[in-house]
């Protein structure tokens, strides 16, 4: 199943075409920026510019749209496979677009302060991790944005007592929530 851009108002288009609402974006622009129409047809500098629009708006969009998934990226990891889509959607829009700073900083800020504190059992602090090691692998196949974001839960797990506990358990099928560790190995 191919992932989905959906802007408002307009249909689904797969991330690999920017798609008709793009085009209905520039045409738009045409027809206010460049006075362009049936009865006045446009010069080729108004083409030329209206190329360059084109372009500004194509980054534009998938900045925004990076930007608004790049917030949700603590929920669409704890959802996959679930919100794999969403996850190809992301990686689209990061090969376009310089964000993966920003990507790893409001990750990292959200796994330390939704996930890395005393209130969550370990089990969880697990099963999300093994979420994350997935989604994040579709995300980047080089696995740098793993590598930096997830740094810190690995050191946070070195910090519970009951750690290993909970990944033996899952190993062998004891505990819930890690049985994805057991199928993983």
């Amino acid at each position: 199943q191919a992932a989905m851009l959906v802007p408002p108002g307009a249909g689904a288009v797969p991330p690999a075409q920017p798609g008709p609402w793009i085009e209905r974006v520039v045409g738009w622009l045409g027809k206010v920026f460049l006075q362009d129409g049936p009865s006045r047809p446009a010069s080729p500098e108004a083409g030329s510019t209206l190329r360059r629009w084109r372009c500004h708006v194509q980054r534009f969009f998938y900045r925004i749209y990076a930007s608004l998934r790049i917030e949700e990226l603590f929920s669409i990891i704890r959802d996959f496979p679930d919100s794999r889509p969403a996850i190809e959607d992301l990686k689209y829009c990061l090969e376009r677009t310089d964000q993966r700073q920003q990507l790893l900083v409001s990750l990292r800020a959200a796994l330390e302060t939704r996930l890395l504190h005393p209130g969550v059992n370990t089990c969880d602090i697990i099963t999300l991790y093994i979420s994350a090691i997935k989604a994040l692998r579709v995300l980047d196949p080089s696995m740098v944005i793993l590598e930096v974001a997830c740094e810190p839960i690995r050191r946070y797990l070195r910090t519970r007592e009951d750690t290993v506990r909970q990944i033996v358990a899952g190993l062998t099928g004891d505990s819930d929530g890690t049985g994805d560790l057991a199928v993983e190995l």
